[in-house]
């Protein structure tokens, strides 16, 4: 069996960068991983009905109460 290596995204990064105004595509770019997983960790926050541009939440904001997938 090959060798995996595997990176660990910081997932409130994901959503400061996104809830800031960055598209998926330049946050997938930017942090190196693909726009699928970008997609997996913003669903759930968007079905909340959170959108990019609101008040400045920082990344403490985000820490707590995270969306979760189900």
């Amino acid at each position: 069996m090959a060798r995996r290596t595997f990176v660990v995204v910081d997932i409130t990064g994901i959503y400061v960068h996104w809830y800031s105004g960055c598209s998926k595509s330049a946050l997938a770019e930017s942090l190196g991983v693909d726009r699928k997983t970008v997609r997996k960790y913003l669903t759930p926050a968007e079905a909340s009905g959170i959108t990019p541009g609101g008040p400045p939440m920082s990344e403490a904001d985000w820490a707590g109460p995270a969306p979760r997938r189900t």
